[in-house]
């Protein structure tokens, strides 16, 4: 990964050879005339052509060396090297940007009537547009004569010789064979580079020096090109983007000194060299005003038609961007990306700010607002389809992602990790995997670590805050630290806060430390970090979620769950039309289990509701609830309907339903050990009991005997409940009966409780229901149930 914040190398500094005097000689200084070229590598070589009368400088003094040329300023120089100037009094032209009053007028009635130019396609010549190093070939070759060459030399012997235009290459030999241009010192000639003053002036001193005519062919409206930069009688030059439009101003590409971005034609121009590994930096924020998508293909081709947009996806499905965008904290906004292809239209696949990004690809500290980003499969706002990395990237809240399938805010598609990316923009997806950071992901290792969505996420199935789909192919996957505050939507099945669709059947899948709290609503399972939890090696962990969640089958924590949930809890409101429950709405037999769990939200449903899980098929043991159940049948304190072990739980929220209602369970057919129900929270413990039905020590119990100030009498005696509900006993009970405010010294004989008061250790089991002399005082008269987990402290 590049990292910043190197300082970038002046391209000049680096293209010191470039451009060579002739015969190896040294250019002696003419005029020593200006106050910013002392020291610099061109100093005497601008001094000699300032008094050749070659160039010029500004009216402070300066001459700015390292400023980039325009092509009407190369044109000025051009004229200034003439041995034959044409007349230009009955000259007339029409650019359509020419200003008529403008300085370089003359300038360009010269170079038409030389026959060097005669604009583009479009009735443009082209003004304020940087011109770029091969540009600048073509313009000196039409002046010269093909004579004195040595062939021994050539273009092609640069590394970068792939990179120089088709229309390019002969003008680019001839300079080399003249020895007025050639490769830097890295052997690359760098052809799209923009040429900055220093270097004209050398490139013109040469020619002055060694070329006894210096003329070009004579106005000519015949010549041909299919290249959009400059040529001979350049008419018939078909116009998209000029290269020098986008030539960038500073860097050479590499780590150590990026391609610098600061226009948005610069943008646009990364995708010449999408494919060459080359290193990019923004320097500035960049708002998109132009139109860069205007070409139209034909129907009758798989070309793809962007010109809805004003922008085309950099890298491709077959040519995917290997390079490094890093976006150094700055905003790129005002873009619009929709493409079609084909006879019948069909959307556009491979949609974002990159299309396509290899393994060796990149794009970090990128934050992109106020644009849109539509396609069909692989759709994303800062990439389409990732095998790269995506790292701290921002989708802006007054930017929208649509498509099919494989849609996210961020990535539409992902084969590697997304880290610490945030989601403020609208998405949409009229297909499955929608996803406010990822469509969809296909990886070992982490798949989403430390990314947020804060922005409605809405498809038609598989729809998460964080990611739509996840699957574990060959190896361990985990999504880590992410979490969902917008709202997620689905029409269809498995809308998740953090995952629609979690698929751990082959291989484990590990969701653990994220948050919900955005509202869910779907037609299918809905959960505030799952929609379903498939699979028995699909672990969800130290999650927790505050949002409501509405669909048919809903769960604070998972829709649907076939493997573990530990450490969790809900404060929620969960509804439901069936399978509703402060954990899990439908919990299918697998090979996990809901333990150390706890709901704290009011869960209702028609049927089959619960504290912690509407429907259980596996087992729970270590949980409870304290939030208000409320059915028409089959609505439990821990399980409206239950068809597994239950243990070491209890039961401290109102129970409402009128048909097979119970405390602990609606209708039971398992076991039941080591249950608890607090009293007057329903009539009785389970609604409906069937034949496979069995229980063994559960109770009801009043607040003081759940609070642990007052002991039950249990098959061996007397014994606190909550060492029955943990499995601890003595001095280890406090830390599920109190959370300490303050720690206790080792010689201390006393605890501080939740509420400040003093209150004695706990005493092992005894002979009688005496338990811990608590003063109401101490707890500000407000009971203490023992909390079995502390997500918070974890």
């Amino acid at each position: 990964m590049m990292k910043k914040k190197i300082l970038p190398v002046f391209v000049s500094a680096v293209m010191v050879m470039t451009t060579v005097l002739v015969n190896g000689g040294t250019a002696e200084a003419a005029t020593d005339k200006f106050t910013d070229t002392g020291g610099h590598w061109g100093e005497a070589i601008i001094n000699e052509a300032a008094g050749l009368g070659i160039v010029g400088g500004y009216p402070e003094g300066y001459f700015l060396p390292d400023n980039l040329m325009k092509r009407e300023e190369f044109y000025k120089l051009i004229s200034n090297v003439l041995t034959t100037v044409p007349d230009t009094a009955n000259t007339v032209i029409s650019f359509k940007d020419v200003d008529p009053i403008e300085w370089y007028v003359p300038t360009i009635k010269t170079a038409v009537e030389a026959g060097i130019t005669s604009g583009y396609q479009d009735g443009t010549f082209g003004i304020g547009q940087m011109i770029s190093r091969q540009e600048a070939a073509k313009v000196v070759a039409s002046v010269i004569p093909a004579s004195d060459l040595d062939t021994t030399k050539t273009a092609q012997s640069a590394k970068d010789a792939a990179e120089i235009g088709d229309w390019a290459l002969p003008y680019v030999n001839l300079m080399f064979q003249k020895g007025y241009m050639q490769g830097d010192t890295e052997g690359n000639f760098r052809p799209t580079m923009a040429l900055t003053r220093a270097e004209a002036a050398t490139l013109l001193l040469n020619v002055k020096k060694k070329e006894s005519v210096i003329a070009g062919p004579g106005k000519s409206t015949t010549a041909t090109t299919t290249s959009p930069a400059v040529a001979i009688g350049d008419a018939g030059c078909q116009k998209v983007h000029s290269v020098s439009e986008g030539a960038f101003t500073f860097g050479t590409g590499t780590r150590n000194d990026p391609y610098q971005i600061n226009t948005e034609a610069q943008l646009n121009h990364v995708r010449e060299h999408a494919t060459d590994g080359s290193c990019f930096i923004l320097t500035s924020d960049i708002k998109i005003k132009s139109d860069f998508a205007t070409v139209v293909p034909s129907k009758t081709t798989s070309e793809t038609n962007w010109s809805e947009g004003n922008f085309v996806p950099i890298g491709t499905k077959d040519k995917p961007f290997d390079g490094i965008f890093d976006g150094d904290g700055h905003t790129i906004s005002g873009f619009t990306i929709s493409g079609v292809y084909g006879p019948k239209s069909d959307t556009a696949e491979y949609v974002g700010l990159f299309g396509n990004v290899d393994a060796s690809g990149s794009v970090e500290d990128l934050t992109l607002e106020s644009s849109s980003i539509k396609g069909g499969v692989y759709v994303g706002g800062i990439v389409g389809y990732n095998s790269g990395e995506v790292i701290n990237c921002v989708l802006g809240s007054s930017s929208d992602v649509s498509g099919s399938t494989n849609v996210g805010g961020i990535v539409g598609y992902t084969t590697k990790t997304l880290k610490s990316n945030v989601n403020k923009g609208k998405v949409t997806g009229s297909g499955s995997n929608v996803g406010g950071i990822v469509g969809s992901a296909s990886l070992e290792g982490d798949a989403v670590k430390g990314c947020a969505n804060k922005g409605n996420v809405s498809g038609k199935a598989r729809t998460g805050g964080i990611i739509g789909y996840l699957a574990t192919s060959s190896m361990t996957v985990n999504i880590d630290g992410c979490s969902n505050t917008g709202e997620v939507s689905s029409l269809g099945d498995y809308a998740g806060g953090i995952v629609g669709y979690a698929d751990g059947d082959a291989y484990s899948l590990y969701i653990k430390s994220c948050y919900n709290t955005g509202t869910l609503s779907g037609e299918g399972s809905n959960g505030g970090i799952a929609g379903y939890a498939k699979g028995s090696k699909t672990k969800i962990y130290d999650c927790y979620n505050t949002g409501q969640i509405t669909g048919k089958a809903s769960g604070g924590i998972a829709g649907s769950n076939e493997g573990s949930i530990e450490r969790c809890y809900n404060k929620g409101k969960v509804v439901a039309d069936s399978e509703a429950g402060g954990i899990v709405g439908y919990q299918n037999t697998g090979e996990g289990r809901l333990s150390k769990c706890y709901n704290d939200g009011a869960i209702t449903a028609n049927t089959n509701v619960g504290g912690l899980a509407g429907l259980s098929k596996d087992k729970i043991y270590s949980s409870y609830n304290i939030g208000k159940v409320k059915g028409s049948s089959f609505a439990g304190g821990l399980v409206g309907l239950n068809y597994a072990s239950i243990q070491m739980s209890y039961n401290a929220g109102e129970v409402n339903c009128s048909n097979s209602g119970g405390a602990l369970v609606g209708g039971n057919r398992a076991g039941l050990m080591n249950c608890f129900w607090l009293k007057n929270t329903s009539d009785k413990d389970i609604g409906t009991e069937y034949v496979s039905s069995s229980r063994k020590i559960v109770m009801q119990v009043s607040e003081e005997e759940l609070s642990g100030q007052v002991k039950v009498k249990l098959d061996n005696g007397y014994q606190l409940i909550t060492g029955y509900l943990n499995e601890k006993a003595g001095e280890q009970v406090w830390e599920f009966l109190y959370q300490a405010v303050q720690a206790a010294s080792d010689s201390s004989t006393t605890v501080i409780s939740d509420g400040g008061g003093v209150v004695k250790p706990i005493e092992l089991a005894s002979t009688d229901s005496t338990g811990n002399t608590i003063h109401p005082s101490d707890l500000n008269s407000v009971y203490l149930y023992p909390s079995l987990i502390n997500v918070e402290r974890k």
